[in-house]
């Protein structure tokens, strides 16, 4: 027996300002309600997982492009230069992966959120990283920063974020970017026959990636 969720992919519904908001607020209830969730192998290890995302290093010869190969470098030894700060921010078990893919549209209203799929990428983190997971797949690159601002403002009205968690989020948000495009590219010289699915996403990963502000713009603490 199947059962499964009502509305229509989120991939496929149009962007635009009122659907990133709502994504954003989704996030936001999605992650409150989780609130309190525990589990002994909550913390169990995600290669996805923002967190980790020193560990991404080993996989960054596998990316082509030499320019975007040496912005992902980058982002990591930013990410490694505010690691430990993530410390002091709220930590819980979130979804962790709120892709347009694992969303669901009312069909009758492209711009609410009404489903979500695929729960087996929860994992223990800090929280701020599941709305930094949703913002990834929403930059526009034509309005990088305004576009996030949008996802971010839709979180904010369900979940307030703390001046901490608000100064990190761009940088978060490229460190996933940067996740997607390392083991995206790394699984598919791998398994080259089965690229074009592994590598749905990473067009619009390289995009928002190098539409944000480089990281010598973002904050260091």
């Amino acid at each position: 027996l199947l059962t499964w969720v009502e509305g229509h992919p989120a991939h496929l519904a149009p962007r635009s300002a009122a659907l990133r908001h709502g994504i954003g607020a989704l996030a936001g209830r999605l992650t409150r309600a989780l609130a309190g969730f525990a589990h002994p192998a909550a913390d169990h290890e995600l290669q996805w997982d923002i967190k980790r995302a020193s560990h991404l290093r080993p996989l960054l010869p596998d990316i082509a492009d030499a320019g975007l190969r040496a912005r992902c470098a980058q982002w990591l030894d930013w990410f490694e230069a505010i690691r430990p700060g993530l410390d002091d921010l709220p930590w819980q078990v979130v979804h962790a992966d709120l892709n347009p893919h694992n969303l669901l549209t009312d069909p009758m209203d492209a711009t609410r959120v009404c489903g979500v799929l695929d729960f087996g990428d929860m994992v223990l983190t800090p929280r701020i990283c599941d709305l930094a997971v949703a913002a990834s797949y929403q930059v526009d690159p034509a309005a990088a920063l305004a576009s996030l601002a949008e996802v971010a403002a839709g979180w904010e009205a369900e979940l307030p974020l703390l001046p901490a968690e608000r100064r990190l989020l761009p940088g978060l948000t490229a460190i996933r970017m940067v996740t997607t495009l390392a083991i995206t590219s790394h699984r598919a010289a791998r398994w080259p026959d089965n690229a074009p699915y592994i590598l749905r996403n990473f067009p619009s990963a390289r995009a928002g990636l190098m539409a944000l502000p480089p990281p010598e713009e973002m904050p260091h603490d």
